[in-house]
């Protein structure tokens, strides 16, 4: 019983907080982004070939996908360390197993130290980016409003605002969505935010704060990212304005009628090469609501969210739960 204790008291330590929970989600949802992560350096395979070709074509690609992500010198050591182990094991030399294992951790050391670096960063970043979402309560006197906002990683491009306008008493309610995922994403929302704060108090219709914003924020936007915006004001009478630059569609339910109408009105994306055709096509659509109806502003991250048999939530369903 006491030569067990040591062994209890390892297992014990390393152990200690997992749960099935944990297990599952690397299986089923840390697996799968680590695919997606090297699956754009994995070429398609052939059809001509059959399964046990494709296979290893597979297996041959995405370890070499995953050696290049690796810095020049520790992709050196890591093949070092496999061709150390290999010899260990055909010259059955314990010595060089044991060496290989060392450098094998020795590297995994190193690339759990840039990940906590950067996780700690990231998770200050969340912080921030929370901060910075609109806070209960939302005031207005025509419309009660709520908002929710989750990354679907620690942080994202998803925007939400509701901001007062001190000039002409408005409300106005924005969402957008900047292309991709992770820090630079979160970095854009951030910039979006700050022009969009400064535009709102020197305009008062949402396509002209629409037109400006592109003029500020088009211009150091990288090819690879663009934004989808939609802006609501409400003003004193609460009467609403709508605009939407290739956001998804605003949904109205209309209680009197048991429907849901999709408002949609015409334009594009900020950040395309569109040669004036954003200012040219950009609309205001006029909102009228009754008693009881509901507008649902969202992203795709509600329309796109998928359950564990990849099936994607929709807009339908969306409909129904509101």
């Amino acid at each position: 019983m006491a030569a067990g204790n040591p062994l209890k008291r390892l297992f014990d330590l390393y152990t200690s907080e997992l749960s099935f929970d944990e297990i599952e989600r690397m299986i089923k949802k840390e697996s799968t982004a680590v695919y997606e992560f090297y699956k754009n350096e994995i070429p398609e395979p052939k059809e001509h070939q059959n399964k046990f070709k494709r296979s290893l074509t597979f297996i041959k690609s995405l370890f070499n996908a995953f050696l290049l992500k690796l810095s020049p010198a520790r992709r050196v050591f890591y093949l070092s360390a496999v061709l150390i182990f290999i010899v260990g094991i055909f010259g059955m030399n314990n010595a060089y197993l044991v060496f290989s294992f060392l450098i094998l951790n020795a590297l995994i050391a190193f690339e759990l130290a840039d990940k906590l670096i950067v996780k700690d960063d990231i998770v200050l970043a969340k912080k921030i980016q929370k901060r910075l979402m609109p806070e209960p309560p939302y005031n207005n006197e025509h419309f009660e409003i709520s908002a929710f906002s989750e990354a679907a990683r620690e942080v994202g491009g998803d925007y939400i605002d509701i901001l007062n306008s001190k000039r002409d008493a408005k409300t106005f309610i924005i969402i957008g969505d900047i292309s991709g995922k992770g820090i630079a994403a979160a970095l854009y929302m951030v910039r979006v935010q700050t022009i969009l704060q400064f535009l709102i108090e020197n305009n008062s219709e949402p396509q002209k704060i629409m037109i400006e914003l592109k003029k500020y924020f088009a211009k150091k936007l990288e090819r690879e990212y663009f934004l989808t915006l939609s802006i609501a004001s409400i003003d004193k009478k609460g009467k609403i304005k709508y605009s939407n630059a290739g956001h998804l569609p605003l949904l109205h339910y209309k209680k009197n009628e048991n429907i849901f109408v999709e408002i949609n009105p015409k334009g594009i994306g900020i950040g395309f090469n569109d040669k004036g055709l954003f200012e040219k096509t950009l609309a205001e659509e006029k909102v009228k609501t009754e008693q009881n109806d509901i507008l649902c502003f969202y992203t795709d991250g509600i329309t796109e969210a998928m359950n564990q048999f990849r099936g994607q939530f929709g807009i339908e369903r969306l409909k129904k739960n509101n």
